[in-house]
């Protein structure tokens, strides 16, 4: 199910978030922003399921803020 809270822009987007990356109606990537660079329209994330570094443009994407898992 897609969200309703979509991110505009990545000025709020900063490292150490958890962010999904929607395309079309498919969650296509979940991870930890590890790196943004709002200037240029990316940031990089770490993947949850595989650890790996992964380059996101957000202009070819909608992202969203993961919601908190409890602890």
């Amino acid at each position: 199910m897609m969200r309703s809270g979509w991110i505009v822009g990545l000025g709020r987007v900063k490292p150490g978030d958890q962010i999904e990356v929607w395309d079309q109606q498919q969650l296509r990537h979940l991870g930890t922003v590890s790196q943004v660079a709002p200037h240029l329209g990316v940031l990089w994330i770490v993947e949850a399921t595989t650890g790996l570094p992964k380059l996101i443009q957000a202009r070819e994407y909608r992202l969203c803020f993961a919601p908190s898992q409890p602890s």
